[in-house]
């Protein structure tokens, strides 16, 4: 989910918090670095789906934040005991150097601004411990002709190709190499994979998986 809030769409208190989301998470790969005492936090948690698979591999401290009032309820109706947080004006509500690790699940993605992404990504920075873990998913951009006309229609109204629209009102990027490589230049990679996710909508998409390190 976006996290900035001047920029928060209705769309997700509306029409947004419905979806069920469907980027699927490494767990297997993300416990090599990460141990299941480790305190984590999920950045964006939505109604709490990577938390509860979190949970589920065996993590005992899992934490979340989140903007939308909508999905927070939704989260809250399903699994009162997951612990979550309101974010509010871009800054996650932790100290400096409080988590081992922080999941990203197709959050930078409902950030179409350059300047809201890095927000973000210093913000993580900022919260995780020296030596913290990075999680993240999210989607590149596509090559096939549905994909091609929209990035071409709305880069005329946003400025930036690989913003999109779609249907609710919902602003949505595509990543390029070159825009994921200076989002994650402050960590060192652990893994870095390209992958083909099903979207919340149920099209296929490029995306990747990242592992790294404060």
């Amino acid at each position: 989910m976006t996290l900035d809030s001047s920029n928060y769409s209705e769309y997700w208190e509306e029409k947004g918090s419905l979806k069920n989301f469907s980027t699927p998470v490494q767990f297997d790969e993300f416990k090599k670095y990460v141990s299941s005492d480790a305190d984590i936090l999920d950045v964006g948690c939505g109604y709490g789906r990577v938390m509860r698979g979190l949970i589920g591999e065996g993590f005992t401290r899992v934490k979340g934040v989140e903007p939308s009032a909508a999905l927070r309820q939704r989260l809250m109706d399903d699994s009162r005991e997951l612990d979550v947080q309101p974010l509010e004006n871009g800054i996650i509500p932790f100290k400096d150097q409080s988590v081992d690790a922080a999941f990203l699940v197709a959050v930078l993605t409902c950030i179409p601004d350059n300047k809201d992404q890095d927000q973000v990504m210093n913000e993580v920075y900022r919260v995780l411990k020296p030596g913290g873990v990075l999680y993240i998913n999210d989607f590149m951009l596509n090559t096939d002709e549905r994909n091609l006309e929209r990035y071409d229609h709305f880069q005329k109204l946003h400025g930036t190709y690989g913003i999109f629209e779609i249907e609710g009102g919902g602003i949505l990027r595509h990543f390029s190499d070159e825009r994921i490589k200076e989002l994650l230049s402050l960590f060192t990679v652990l893994e870095h994979k390209k992958v083909v996710y099903t979207t919340m909508n149920g099209n296929r998409a490029n995306g990747f998986y990242y592992i790294g390190r404060k």
